[in-house]
């Protein structure tokens, strides 16, 4: 079994001068990090994770990430997960 090894870093996707999201991966998972927009409801968040494709964005609009995978991964062992930042001061 391969080691997991903690991320060194996190890193950002920027577009056009905008911050999409962060992202950090080990050895054997990818964690995407995405800030929804203080007026956008949860519940209009999308995102769909097929075998070799990973799609995420706001219901009614284009997505955001759209992407193909360079290699399958483990559908039943993928999730996403709605959460809060806590910032502190």
């Amino acid at each position: 079994m391969a080691e997991k090894l903690a991320p060194e870093k996190s890193h950002s996707y920027i577009h056009n001068g905008q911050k999409v999201f962060d992202w950090d991966q080990t050895l054997e998972e990818v964690n995407i990090y995405i800030e929804l927009p203080a007026n956008i409801p949860k519940k209009l968040f999308h995102c769909k994770i097929d075998p070799k494709h990973v799609e995420v964005g706001i219901k009614g609009n284009p997505p955001y990430l759209n992407h193909e995978l360079a290699f399958p991964m483990k559908i039943d062992c993928s999730f996403w997960t709605l959460g809060a930042y806590i910032y502190a001061k």
